[in-house]
């Protein structure tokens, strides 16, 4: 997932568990200019607490959130959105489908 605000997100997907991988910082001017995911640091690993099958992440700013997601057998439109709810309700919520 990418964060191109400056502020921290705690995004859910309907339906699927994910297992975090990890985090890194990125280039926002880079990003916008040509859509290169340019690194600026490490890559970071999950907290302690974020370890294990997850439903929301914290996607934090100006960044890239790897996830790996577990799609068992729920075919379907569903969505996934930040759990702020502003933010849900100003276009942060978002279908994607499940094709079997």
């Amino acid at each position: 997932m990418i964060n191109l605000t400056p502020d921290t997100h705690p995004i859910h997907l309907h339906q699927v568990r994910f297992q975090m991988l990890d985090r890194r910082p990125i280039s926002v001017p880079t990003y916008l200019s040509d859509g290169t995911l340019a690194y600026i640091g490490p890559a970071v690993a999950p907290m302690k607490q974020e370890a294990g099958w997850k439903h929301t992440a914290r996607v934090e700013s100006r960044g890239v959130t790897l996830i790996a997601v577990r799609f068992d057998g729920h075919a379907g439109r569903f969505v996934w959105h930040c759990h702020t709810l502003e933010h849900a309700a100003n276009e942060m919520m978002r279908p994607y489908e499940i094709v079997s």
